[in-house]
């Protein structure tokens, strides 16, 4: 069982108040047993919490599934649009709400040495980096918040629309695009800017970032039937997914 970190900082009070009781607790059986049956109800009430968390969570990957499976029925259509299309552009799917964040640097600090570590990079290729002694080194890039707006996912880009910054990304001129778990968050890195970006958003039911660019890149690819074929293969995973959990939530 998969407890929080507040959920677990109770269970260590409650156990250690009873060590340090055990000695009196040992020579009062009803204190023992009223003690005991704390515990146990204290923990049902976690798992039940977690239990019921879980359940409104796949209730909403449902939801999400079905949105999907509405797409793949090449229902693409935005509602009040305010967004300015070029020749043959089509937009696919927007999203309200996104964070976008930006990879910046964290700074300085002096360390010990370190052995190699194994860098995960696009696709399957890796890099490895050598060891290193001691000294000053540059804290790893962070990536942090910029700005909160609509993001727009079109056939030929990915245009993000805040209330003090706007970023283009054009599909011709991808170098990377990475998601997330579910699509939750979405790596974009392009040719003619330097740093990488990241969309993030978390709206249930609606796509996740990763959904509506791998549905995009679908439509630029394969047209409007590529992307419907793309929104029910993701609303197929997606409700496999939830039904096998479901599956597990009734054996418990």
């Amino acid at each position: 069982m998969n407890i929080s970190w507040g959920q677990g900082c109770l269970l260590v009070i409650v156990l250690t108040f009873l060590i340090a009781s055990i000695e009196p607790l040992l020579k009062n059986p009803v204190a023992l047993i009223i003690v005991l049956a704390v515990i146990a109800l204290l923990v049902f009430m976690i798992v039940r919490y977690r239990r019921g968390k879980r359940i409104e969570t796949l209730n909403l990957l449902e939801q999400q599934a079905q949105n999907l499976a509405k797409l793949a029925e090449g229902n693409f259509e935005v509602e009040n649009l305010y967004f300015t299309t070029k020749q043959d552009e089509v937009v696919v799917h927007r999203l309200e709400k996104v964070v976008l964040k930006e990879y910046r640097s964290a700074g300085s600090n002096f360390g010990g040495g370190y052995g190699g570590v194994s860098i995960p990079l696009f696709g399957n290729v890796g890099a490895n980096v050598g060891g290193m002694r001691g000294g000053s080194t540059r804290k790893p890039e962070e990536s942090t918040p910029i700005d909160v707006g609509v993001v727009t996912f079109t056939n030929q880009r990915i245009v993000f629309a805040g209330d003090n910054v706007v970023r283009e990304f054009d599909l011709d001129k991808l170098v990377n695009l990475e998601a997330g778990d579910n699509g939750i968050t979405l790596e974009i890195s392009v040719s003619n800017r330097d740093k990488t970006s990241v969309l993030q958003a978390a709206n249930m039911p609606d796509l996740t970032p990763g959904m509506a660019a791998s549905i995009a890149l679908a439509w630029r690819k394969d047209g409007k039937q590529g992307a419907m074929a793309d929104a029910k293969d993701l609303g197929d995973r997606l409700s496999a997914v939830v039904e096998n959990d479901r599956k597990k939530l009734g054996k418990l």
